[in-house]
């Protein structure tokens, strides 16, 4: 990826998805870091994981109690 030029970067800046996939994507996130945790595993991974699923659960109305 170059610094001088921002389209080329190839994650797309944003990217829509319906609710369902949201909560489907949110899911498999939170999923995949609940089993890094049950094995000890990759804890800078689960940091990072833990810091995505805070900003979609930002992104989708939702606090860790349900919706806001």
């Amino acid at each position: 990826m170059s610094d001088l030029d921002p389209f080329d970067d190839p994650v797309p800046r944003g990217v829509a998805l319906s609710l369902e996939e949201a909560f489907r994507v949110l899911e498999a996130i939170e999923d995949a870091r609940l089993a890094l945790r049950e094995r000890g595993a990759a804890p800078g991974l689960q940091d990072e994981l833990a810091t995505v699923i805070r900003m979609l659960h930002g992104k989708l109305g939702l606090d860790e109690g349900g919706v806001q």
